[in-house]
């Protein structure tokens, strides 16, 4: 991909964010502007490293000057000059590294090219054409979907195990392996590039371990998901070729078949990432990263008592990481079994005391369950507030609490107000307006900020989930499913609009071509509304 054509602001390159990559054997170090070679490093200006990163983006493709200029100078009009320094400075270190080369191409712009080869190890070209997939199973299928941030986090059984008879990983990428299941199971900006630098660590040291390979995979794809639109695509463009890659190592390989599956959204897609994680899930039926995409997909379509099931086959195995704790207990609560809940809930909170997932569910359950007195009681207790929440965040949910222990008028209507004036602030808060909305019995302001979250309708709501300093986004195409679907979302349901908006989004479809009835269409469930 010509890396001009993204050159708007929400690609400019901010190395605080960029993950760390290979060049051969050298590793750069975008957020700390170091490049590290046989144990040396050496520290680039700001402006040569994020030519360099411009660059790498780039897979071994030319980048104009233009694009530099766009990309590292956020469009400002500059000298050539200044790009020559920059391009001098970066060939200075390449020959002392010996592990890539700057290449100019007259009239038209740069390139990196590794030491030996066309093209940047961590970020290949598409790679020759594979051998064909197994039966039952298509190139379509895998390239159509991609599952949430959480779905993928690598957890329980190791993902690096190899179909029987296949040679073993080298033993030196196992515990890098393991800590970037680790770091990917927080959930975390943080923790995605750091488990994106690991892994790119593990396909340098062992470039044809295909698992390696589709381990990055997954890692970029979840990482795009959460990411505004630019990064976004720079992302799935590599989770792509990370995936392809595996399979042209192994054909079969069940990892690189997911990475593909995952890079591209998952709204839509539903039935095709469905499909492709069951596939895998037939190879290893185990394996807890595949398991926990495939219950972000069920709870994305209503299926959450099927989600429960396999949850609950999984929580056993599973390390006590905050995604397990935080799936488990919001599937018991939709399961209106909150008295395991809470225990669940409990011990998460031992292990994670201030961890934000962890946290907020504690928080809502309690407040939708009937006890906003033990909810108002949690966020007033500052020892447990979560790590990196602003504090206007925790007294905003706080006055929901307030509004739906006293159920005064005026309070409902006062914090309802609010809540709208944040879904015009970030995407996250869209979603917790209409789940307030909903619990209060406001349907008709909960019916307006869905047709503004889903289809700009009314107003537009901003791709930030919550806020730019915890650098979470949801951009239109990212949009969740999921949360129509949980308790206080109920009184949705028993609304004409609700069919009306599941058959726009595209969920009516999935139910018919899947053959299934989602949780909220079964007679139990249409007996608790006439009940209700």
């Amino acid at each position: 991909m010509d890396i001009a054509r993204r050159s708007d602001a929400s690609s400019r390159i901010s190395l605080a964010d960029e993950p760390d990559f290979m060049v051969g054997s050298l590793i750069v170090r975008p957020s700390v502007r170091q490049i590290v070679a046989g144990g040396k490093s050496e520290t680039l200006e700001p402006k040569v490293m994020q030519v360099l990163v411009a660059l790498g983006r780039a897979h071994g493709d030319v980048v104009s000057r233009d694009a530099l200029v766009a990309l590292c100078w956020g469009g400002r009009a500059i000298g050539e000059d200044a790009i020559n320094r920059a391009i001098a400075k970066l060939r200075r270190s390449a020959e002392a590294e010996g592990s890539f080369r700057i290449e100019t191409i007259p009239r038209v712009g740069f390139r990196l090219v590794e030491a030996g080869s066309a093209g940047i190890a961590e970020f290949p070209k598409e790679p020759a054409p594979a051998a064909p997939m197994p039966p039952r199973t298509s190139r379509r299928l895998f390239l159509a979907t991609a599952a949430a941030a959480t779905a993928a986090a690598f957890a329980g059984v190791a993902i690096w195990r190899r179909q029987e008879g296949a040679e073993p990983p080298p033993a030196e990428v196992i515990p890098l392996m393991q800590q970037a299941q680790i770091a990917l199971g927080q959930d975390t900006r943080e923790g995605h590039n750091q488990a994106i630098g690991l892994l790119q660590r593990v396909v340098a040291i062992a470039p044809d371990y295909a698992d390696g390979w589709g381990a990055l995979g997954n890692a970029y794809a979840t990482t795009a998901s959460a990411r505004p639109l630019g990064e976004s695509d720079t992302m799935r463009a590599r989770a792509l070729s990370a995936g392809r890659r595996a399979l042209a190592l192994d054909p079969g390989n069940g990892f690189g078949q997911v990475a593909l599956a995952m890079a591209v959204p998952l709204r839509g897609n539903w039935l095709n990432i469905e499909r492709a994680l069951r596939h895998a899930l037939s190879q290893h039926e185990d394996d807890q990263q595949l398991a926990f995409a495939l219950v972000t997909v069920l709870t994305s379509v209503g299926r959450d008592r099927e989600a429960l099931t396999l949850v609950q086959r999984m929580a056993g195995v599973s390390p006590p990481q905050p995604h397990v704790y935080y799936c488990y207990s919001r599937l018991l609560w939709a399961a209106n079994r909150l008295d395991e809940a809470d225990r669940v809930l409990a011990e998460a909170a031992s292990i994670y005391p201030t961890h934000f997932a962890i946290w907020f569910v504690r928080f809502y359950l309690l407040m939708y369950s009937g006890r906003a007195g033990a909810a108002i009681a949690l966020a007033q207790d500052l020892g447990s507030r979560p790590s990196g929440i602003p504090e206007a965040e925790i007294a905003s949910v706080l006055r929901v609490a307030q509004a739906i222990q006293s159920q005064s008028p005026g309070a409902i209507s006062s914090v309802l107000a609010e809540y709208v004036a944040l879904a015009h602030q970030g995407a996250g808060q869209a979603e917790n307006a209409v789940l307030f909305a909903c619990a209060v019995g406001r349907i008709d302001e909960a019916f307006a900020l869905v047709e503004a979250y889903y289809f700009g309708r009314g107003f537009v709501v901003p791709d930030v989930r919550f806020s730019q300093v915890q650098g979470t986004y949801t951009p239109q195409r990212e949009r969740l499913t999921n949360f129509l679907f949980v308790p206080p979302a109920m009184p949705l349901h028993a609304d004409p609009r609700f069919e009306r908006l599941v058959a726009e989004i595209g969920l009516d479809n999935y139910w018919r071509e899947a053959g299934i009835s989602p949780d909220y269409r079964s007679p139990a469930a249409l007996r608790a509304r006439m009940e209700a």
